[in-house]
Order: structure tokens, then C-alpha cells, then sequence
């Protein structure tokens, strides 16, 4: 659980599950959606519950890059699904960009289409957002969701530097590094 919990830079979940799987997987406590406190589960045996099922799917994905989790997008149009399904399809330690995405979805000008998909992945790293990167690079911003973006891009291998591109963000909450 710490391994989990130094990975993601954060002990608190919020989550929303349905009787399709999981909708809603935020790394931060939000209103109006249980909390899932993953110290106060560190060191007791994990069960069949919703919350055991995330965090051993977390661990597994952190782990494997890959994990089982049923996710409930029935609330996305089916442009957005066909975009989470193809980012999902990426493998670990590959990336692509959001023209990429488009390309392989047979709608090569929809790269800002796909972006704006992307940016509403309701489920944090379960749908592998990170392996979609904009073509000019990553920058070198890091703010919010940024971080796990960069420590799963890491542990999948890749050199950071190289795909950080030569523009910075224009971000006004963005902590420049060199």
C-alpha cells in the first residue's frame, strides 16, 4: 500500500462505481463521491468490496502497466469510447500522440477531438492517458495531473528529457524546472 500510495502522491481516492464498473476515479477527495483512505487499508487483507477491487487493480496496473478493472463510460458519446479504447489498446511502454489516435481511428483531422477526449478520462490511469502525448512533447510543466503522468512514463521506461519537446507551458499554475 505505501508503494501504492508514494506512486500516485496520495493516500486519498475519490470513486464512483456502478453496476457496470468503476465511473469516476479521482486522485483527489472530491464532494459528492466516496472516499477510498488507503492508509487506513495498508496492512489488512484485502477482500472483494469496490475499494479492495481498486486498489488491487491500481496495484496491478502500476505493476504491469495492464489491469482488469470493469469501467462504466456509457455517459460518453461514442467518439469519446472509441478514443478510451484505443488508448487503452496502447501497450506498456508505447506511446503515441493525439494525432496518432485520430489516425488510428480513421479521422486524421481530429487530433484536438481526440485531446479534448482524452482530457476528460473520468478514471485517472486506469484508461493510460499518458501514453498519449502531444506532438511538439510534454513541455516542461509540472502541475497536477502531470506528475503521475511523468512517474508512470518513468517506469515505463522512457527518458523524460526526450519527450519533453522545446516549448513551455503556458500554464499560470506550472512549476518550471531546467
Amino acid at each position: 500500500m505505501e508503494e501504492i500510495i508514494a506512486i500516485l502522491k496520495t493516500d486519498t481516492l475519490s470513486y464512483d462505481f456502478t453496476n457496470g464498473g468503476l465511473r469516476y476515479l479521482s486522485l483527489r477527495a472530491r464532494t459528492n463521491f466516496p472516499l477510498l483512505d488507503l492508509r487506513a487499508l495498508a496492512g489488512k487483507q484485502v477482500g472483494q468490496g469496490v475499494e479492495e477491487l481498486i486498489i488491487k487493480e491500481t496495484g496491478k496496473f502500476l505493476s504491469t502497466g495492464k489491469h482488469s478493472m470493469p469501467l462504466d463510460l456509457s455517459s460518453f458519446t461514442a467518439f469519446q469510447r472509441s478514443v478510451f479504447d484505443q488508448v487503452s489498446a496502447i501497450e506498456p511502454g508505447q506511446i503515441t500522440t493525439y494525432k496518432g489516435i485520430a489516425e488510428m481511428l480513421g479521422k486524421p483531422g481530429a487530433a484536438q477531438a481526440v485531446g479534448n477526449a482524452i482530457a476528460k478520462n473520468p478514471v485517472s490511469y486506469f484508461i493510460p492517458t499518458h501514453r498519449v502525448l502531444p506532438q511538439r512533447g510534454i513541455g516542461i510543466c509540472r502541475s497536477g495531473a502531470g506528475h503521475l503522468r511523468e512517474r508512470l512514463l518513468e517506469m515505463e521506461g522512457h527518458d523524460l528529457t526526450k519527450l519533453r519537446g522545446n516549448y513551455l507551458c503556458p500554464g499560470k499554475k506550472c512549476v518550471y524546472y531546467d
